[in-house]
């Protein structure tokens, strides 16, 4: 029984230590913001290249793009300047944050931005937020990125969590301190071969990219599964609480005509397969982007691409890509008259 009060009596004066001296190491203010906190550094690589390229045209997508569409002849079909910004594993979150952190600011505008997307991923908001992909978030948003928080992080917490956030700072910092240890395990042996964390985060990535398909297909299905589930497939409830909004706004803004493309993938080999509410859900989303003069092509199925021309169930082969290609190009074309 002593024990038991002994560590418990331990275990509250850690907690103690831990509420007063935390929020003053990470010099957070209390109570403490529910939501992630992002750094104050914002990445400018895309801005800068793109300043230099000045690009009529702005291919905007995650790896569907990377792997589907090739730039040289794109540029070439389209007769005009193309900038791409593929980021694997980015999703409407970052597309929100690179329209608004880099191509708001170019001078010139470009006439066109592209957005290569795949089903109902441009009204998903949380999806691809946390975890690994949560690095890719902190790069391109800023400390007052508030909307981020709002529609990306917030819907993620339930009202304990929010609670918890907001007056318990060993709750609050926990997943910030497990993630600094776990970068500083992950770094420590190569930083001893003399690669940095830069260098030790590209080897992971392009080590997990050569590895057969068919370990990662499954779990892809089974990660993707969210975006086909009835609340995700009710565009007219799900589209006020996503970034399409902000983004249709800010691209307007700039006059700048928004193209959305619907990218072929294997997830549903057999047509049939799809799910029915998928079929209203995109009819839903073109009404919506019709009435603010905003085309939506759909090129998930055409001709000369199947199962044979994927790789996997979202990314195509060389082969796939070389068909795809001018495809994409000759449907987007018609938007540069």
């Amino acid at each position: 029984m002593r024990l038991t009060l002994r560590t418990m009596s331990l275990l509250a004066a850690l907690l103690a230590f831990a509420s007063l001296t935390l929020p003053a190491w990470f010099r957070g203010e209390y109570p403490h913001p529910a939501g992630p906190a992002f750094d104050k550094f914002a990445t400018r690589q895309y801005l800068r290249e793109a300043e230099r390229i000045r690009p009529e045209v702005i291919l905007l997508g995650d790896s569907i793009l990377t792997k589907g569409v090739d730039l040289e002849t794109f540029q070439s079909r389209v007769g005009a300047t193309t900038y791409k910004i593929d980021i694997p594993g980015s999703s409407s979150a970052l597309w929100y944050l690179l329209v608004k952190s880099t191509i708001m600011d170019l001078e010139p505008a470009p006439r066109l931005l592209v957005v290569l997307f795949r089903d109902s991923i441009l009204t998903a908001p949380t999806f691809r937020t946390t975890g690994p992909y949560f690095d890719l978030i902190d790069r391109f948003a800023a400390p007052d990125d508030s909307l981020v928080i709002e529609r990306a992080y917030l819907p993620q917490l339930t009202p304990l969590q929010v609670t918890l956030q907001e007056y318990f700072p060993p709750y609050t910092y926990g997943e910030t301190l497990r993630a600094k240890l776990d970068s500083d395990l992950r770094h420590l042996l190569p930083q001893a071969f003399g690669c940095g964390g830069e260098c030790a985060d590209d080897a992971m990535t392009n080590v997990l990219g050569d590895m057969r398909p068919e370990v990662f297909a499954q779990s892809i299905l089974q990660a993707e599964a969210v975006l086909y589930s009835p609340a995700e497939l009710d565009f007219n409830v799900r589209v006020d609480e996503s970034f399409l909004p902000e983004i249709v706004r800010l691209a307007q803004k700039r006059g700048i005509q928004l193209v959305f493309v619907r990218a072929p993938t294997n997830i549903f080999p057999n047509p049939a397969d799809e799910p029915p509410a998928l079929h209203t859900y995109l009819a839903d989303l073109q009404a919506w982007l019709a009435v603010r003069d905003i085309p939506l092509i759909d090129l998930s199925r055409v001709d000369g691409i199947g199962p044979e021309q994927f790789v996997d169930p979202h990314h195509m082969s060389l082969e796939g890509k070389a068909i795809f290609t001018p495809i994409f190009a000759d449907a987007v074309k018609a938007y540069l008259k």
